[in-house]
């Protein structure tokens, strides 16, 4: 009996060494892990992580330098949806403290709270004519009623003591409970360190690269560009310039952008054109060789295409990308007004609906509306350059023809679900809208030099580029046009006319109808590359895979999740408990 109690107390030395020792490895491993700073990301597509670049911003010492606040007025009680956005936006920024410390501060602010005054008053200025956070209606049912909350997803972003800039979300609108909210709600996830970044790199950026708009050539005159001027103003110096044969008109800009010319370009100003693109310069052509009125297609009903000869797509096509004289119908248009008729516009495929590809550029935009599109096309050149795509038309697109006729009928022709391809679903099908070119080029000038130029002491011709340069082609010069691209009828004058607006309020939700277009932030985007903004491209070309929930199956085989997920923790319970049984009583009766 003696010899079986010092057994049994050996044993409980034995476990108790044992249970001693495993607590002071788990407070050991503890205490070193609470000074080691670490985090793993286990997903796939690391969502809940941040870029490299990200990370080395926030870190260094010299850019972000005083504290910049987010005020992020989602406080309240909201759907689930609305939570998820909430719950993103928190973990997002304290991702973001981690790497910055306490320049990184927030705030959560509800902005229903106060006096009916109060409210009002935040929110207009909030609103800010349009130019802020747009607040979502969300329509939803609760016990047999139908509700409507009002959200305003976004935040305003202080450094130093004054308001930088606004960031959105969610765009404003009206929903309802359902995927397609869901979906955009996902999306804005997806999106917040690309925009908490955008943020802070304009709020700290201590020099502004200079950016031209050319003029000139029956360009797009300064009214017509103020929305897309807007969007960029605080992150660049944007000047005009008008080249008229000066050698050294470009040389102070590090990018330029010729927006739909119209009238020919003189061999000196191609010339000097070329010559920035050989010392490195960044081009960006946004142009549709054809022209077509609208006002004649509405007294009409059609109207013929009219090549512009410009002479910049002989230009282009020497450094490898050629623009087709044709126009792009799409299944994927938007909607031409047309008054005289009973529903007051047609289906017209000639407004393309482009979409973007995986480069950094269009990867995260929405549609890209092109009212009036030419293909592009790459051709094989010597230079040491990079060819992509930016922008296509979708599967069920096809080239109409060199200089066309455009009419109206085609509507009666091919409906409101066209189909322009025998198999609309090949990925072949898509027609390149937008391209670009990156790398060494050689001069479209050499061993022809312009005679005006040949023995000017000032000229230094370039044979090939002396540093890596960049050309961008869109098909079209339009899309970031701050003005309706339907005219107004002027009935006393038997004609229509364009009226050019500055932005305000809601112009863009005019502009588009409502539709969710992608054409700012893609113009956006596009100087950003251009220009080399490089901490924002990482973020732009990286994608979240989504995984939407699939109602169908829940609906169909609901139950017997339910129950596998309630019967296997309670089976495995019993397993265990019978198991210890048996083991007991084994034990017990042996001895």
């Amino acid at each position: 009996m003696a010899k079986i109690k010092l057994k049994r107390a050996s044993n409980r030395a034995y476990y108790g060494i044992i249970t001693a020792i495993a607590l002071a490895v788990l407070i050991l491993i503890n205490i070193i892990i609470s000074f080691v700073n670490f985090r793993v990301d286990f997903t796939s597509d690391q969502r809940y992580s941040l870029t490299d670049s990200s990370i080395d911003f926030l870190k260094s010492d010299t850019i972000l330098t005083d504290k910049i606040l987010f005020k992020i007025y989602l406080e309240g009680e909201f759907p689930a949806e609305i939570k998820r956005l909430q719950t993103a936006v928190r973990d997002k920024l304290d991702e973001f403290k981690y790497y910055a410390g306490a320049n990184i501060q927030y705030e959560f602010i509800n902005p229903n709270k106060g006096s009916l005054e109060d409210q009002e008053a935040l929110k207009e200025q909030l609103f800010n004519k349009g130019q802020g956070i747009r607040p979502i209606d969300i329509t939803y049912r609760s016990q047999g009623a139908s509700n409507i909350i009002e959200v305003f997803p976004g935040a305003i972003v202080e450094y130093r003591g004054t308001t930088v800039d606004h960031i959105r979300f969610l765009e404003g609108g009206q929903y309802r409970l359902d995927s397609r909210l869901n979906d955009l709600v996902q999306k804005g996830i997806n999106s917040l360190e690309y925009k908490f970044m955008r943020v802070l790199a304009k709020a700290t950026r201590s020099e502004k690269k200079k950016l031209a708009f050319v003029h000139g050539h029956g360009e797009l005159g300064i009214p017509y560009t103020q929305g897309a001027r807007r969007n960029i103003e605080d992150s660049y110096n944007i000047d005009d310039v008008i080249i008229d044969g000066k050698l050294n008109a470009l040389d102070p800009y590090d990018g330029i952008i010729i927006a739909e010319p119209t009238e020919k370009f003189s061999g000196k100003d191609k010339f000097i054109i070329d010559q920035y693109l050989m010392q490195g310069g960044n081009v960006m052509i946004f142009n549709n060789p054809l022209e077509i009125s609208n006002d004649t297609i509405r007294r009409t009903g059609k109207t013929h295409s009219v090549r512009k000869r410009t002479g910049i797509g002989d230009l282009l096509f020497d450094y490898g990308i050629k623009v087709n004289e044709d126009l792009v119908i799409d299944a994927n248009y938007d909607a031409f007004a047309m008054p005289g008729i009973p529903k007051g516009f047609v289906n017209w495929y000639f407004y393309v609906r482009a979409s973007g590809t995986d480069h950094p550029i269009s990867s995260m935009v929405n549609p890209v509306k092109l009212p009036y599109a030419s293909s592009l096309q790459f051709v094989e050149t010597k230079n040491k350059t990079k060819p992509s795509v930016i922008l296509t038309s979708s599967s069920n697109s096809k080239s109409f023809g060199n200089a066309p006729l455009l009419s109206i009928a085609m509507e009666s022709q091919f409906g409101e679900n066209p189909v322009f391809q025998e198999d609309p679903n090949n990925e072949n099908n898509r027609l390149m809208l937008g391209g670009i070119i990156e790398g060494e080029f050689e001069s479209a000038f050499k061993n022809r030099i312009v005679s005006t130029y040949s023995d000017s002491p000032d000229s230094k011709i370039l044979d090939k580029s002396t540093a890596p340069g960049k050309i961008m082609v869109i098909g079209n010069g339009t899309f970031f046009k701050n003005t309706y691209y339907d005219s107004i009828a002027v009935p006393e004058e038997n004609r229509y006319r364009y009226v050019p607006r500055l932005p305000r309020e809601r112009e863009i939700d005019e502009l588009f109808a409502g539709r969710a277009f992608g054409n700012f932030e893609f113009f956006e985007n596009c100087i950003d590359y251009m220009l080399g903004e490089s901490t924002l491209l990482s973020i732009r070309s990286r994608t979240i895979d989504l995984h939407p929930t699939d109602k169908l199956k829940i609906e169909k085989h609901g139950a017997f999740y339910k129950f596998i997920n309630i019967a296997i923790p309670l089976l495995f319970i019993i397993v265990l408990a019978v198991v210890v049984f048996a083991i007991r009583r084994y034990k017990y009766v042996k001895k």
